[in-house]
């Protein structure tokens, strides 16, 4: 009876042990999907009119330039700021890949494409 309850102890300790040390399940890495616009439209970072921020769709370039420059040309600070953050933004993204590091929930122009960090 005693050397039953020791091996039991001891295949209890061993199994234990053993979880202990193994690896954990890798978890997958945030990467980022890339979604094509349709209909010969781009995706484009846009000025918010109102409020502060910017946003990205699907849309002309004729029509993001009209934005862009309807923006710039209000003398509002805060449509002019998000113009600018706008620009900025589009040329940061021409950086990336499918392949760059991302956040979940991130966001991109990616290429013509829209893309999205999942994770």
């Amino acid at each position: 009876m005693i050397r039953s309850v020791r091996r039991s102890i001891a295949v209890v300790c061993l199994v234990i042990s053993a979880s202990l040390w193994t690896v954990p399940a890798a978890q997958a890495a945030p990467h980022w999907t890339v979604q094509e616009c349709h209909f010969d439209l781009h995706a484009y970072w846009l000025p918010k009119q109102v409020t502060s921020g910017i946003f990205i769709s699907c849309t002309t370039t004729a029509d993001r330039n009209q934005q862009i420059n309807d923006a710039l040309a209000s003398g509002i600070p805060t449509r002019m700021s998000n113009a600018l953050q706008a620009a900025l933004r589009q040329n940061a993204d021409t950086f990336l890949t499918p392949d760059s590091p991302c956040e979940p929930g991130q966001e991109a122009a990616m290429g013509d494409a829209y893309a999205k960090c999942v994770g």
